[in-house]
C-alpha cells in the first residue's frame, strides 16, 4: 500500500474540481460554469488495493481584491505545500500565455513531481491543444534551478479521456506506507459542510450572473438520523436586490433552489431530506472578517 497527497492547482474555470470527481469516480467538489466555485481546499481521498490518494482541490487562482479572495488565495497556497505530487490544470479551450508559462516554470522550482494537464480536450480539439503543447515544450527539460515537467496530458473530464493515465502517473510517484483515512473515506470534510456546499452548486447553478459572487450559505441546523435528515440554512447575500433575486416573483426561485438541493442531498446521503432554507442580506460580507468566519471562511 502506497499513499500521498497530490494538489489540484489553476485557473478559475479549468476544470480542476471536475478532474478531482473523475480521478475518484464519485462527485466531492461542487461543479459550476461560475469562476471562483471552489472556495475552500477540499480533500478527495481514492483508496485501492494497492494505493490511497488524497486529492486536494483548491480555488482558482486570482488575485485577491476582497477578504474572502484573500482567504482563497491562502488556501491555494497552502494546498501547494507539504504535498508529494503537483497536477497543473490548464483550459484547452483558452490561449496559453506567458504568464501561464511563467506560473509553470515558478512551481517547479519547489520539485515536486508535476503534472501538466490539458483540459477539455472534447471541445478544444487538437488545433487548440497543439500551440499549448508546443509552447510547453521547453519546460519538459531540467531548466536553471527548476526540475521539468513530468508528462503532458490532454485530458476530458467529460469523456474520460486519459483520466486512466493521469491516476496511473500519480500512482508511480507515491512513496507513503501508511494509510491517512480508514477505508470507505471519499473526503475529510464533514456532511453539514458538504450539504452546505449542495445548497451554494444548485443557488449558483440557477441564479443570474451578477448574483453568485455574493452567496455564501450558513448552515444553522443539521441533523441526521438513521433514515432521515433535517437541515435549516440561510443563503446569505450583500444586496436587497439580491435577495429579491433569489426569492424570485411569489417565492418562485427560493423553491426552485431548495427542490433542487433537497434532492442532492437525498442522492448524497441516500436518506430523506428535510430542508428550509432562508435569505439574508450581509452587505459587503466578503469583505468582513466576523460575517466571513460565520460562513466558515477563516483560518
Amino acid at each position: 500500500m502506497k499513499s500521498g497527497f497530490i494538489a489540484i492547482i489553476g485557473q478559475p474555470n479549468v476544470g480542476k474540481s471536475s478532474l478531482m470527481n473523475r480521478l475518484i469516480g464519485e462527485k466531492i467538489s461542487i461543479v459550476t460554469p461560475k469562476p471562483q466555485t471552489t472556495r475552500d481546499a477540499v480533500r478527495g481521498i481514492l483508496t485501492t488495493d494497492e494505493y490511497q490518494m488524497v486529492f486536494v482541490d483548491t480555488p482558482g487562482l486570482l488575485t485577491p481584491k476582497t477578504e474572502l479572495g484573500k482567504y482563497m488565495s491562502k488556501e491555494t497556497d497552502n494546498a501547494s505545500r507539504d504535498v508529494d505530487v503537483l497536477v497543473i490544470v490548464l483550459d484547452g479551450t483558452r490561449r496559453f500565455d506567458d504568464r501561464g508559462y511563467e506560473f509553470i516554470e515558478k512551481k517547479l522550482t519547489l520539485g515536486l513531481p508535476t503534472y501538466v494537464v490539458i483540459n477539455k480536450t472534447d471541445e478544444a480539439k487538437y488545433e487548440k491543444v497543439y500551440p499549448i503543447l508546443q509552447k510547453l515544450s521547453p519546460l519538459t527539460n531540467e531548466g536553471n534551478g527548476r526540475g521539468k515537467i513530468k508528462e503532458i496530458i490532454p485530458t476530458s473530464c467529460v469523456n474520460g479521456t486519459n483520466i486512466d493515465l493521469l491516476r496511473s502517473y500519480i500512482a508511480s510517484e507515491l512513496k507513503d506506507e501508511v494509510m491517512y483515512y480508514p477505508d470507505g473515506y471519499v473526503t475529510d470534510r464533514s456532511m453539514r459542510f458538504v450539504v452546505g456546499e449542495i445548497i451554494r452548486e444548485k443557488s449558483l447553478l440557477l441564479l443570474q450572473d451578477e448574483v453568485p459572487h455574493g452567496i455564501g450559505i450558513v448552515v444553522n441546523a443539521f441533523e441526521e438520523k438513521k433514515e432521515s435528515v433535517y437541515v435549516e440554512a440561510d443563503i446569505v447575500c450583500e444586496k436587497e436586490s439580491h435577495k429579491r433575486i433569489i426569492i424570485g416573483d411569489g417565492g418562485s426561485m427560493i423553491k426552485r433552489i431548495g427542490e433542487s438541493a433537497r434532492r442532492g442531498i437525498e442522492e448524497r446521503t441516500g436518506k430523506r431530506v428535510f430542508l428550509k432554507l432562508f435569505v439574508k442580506v450581509r452587505a459587503d460580507w466578503r469583505n468582513k472578517k466576523n460575517y466571513l468566519r460565520d460562513l466558515g471562511y477563516e483560518g
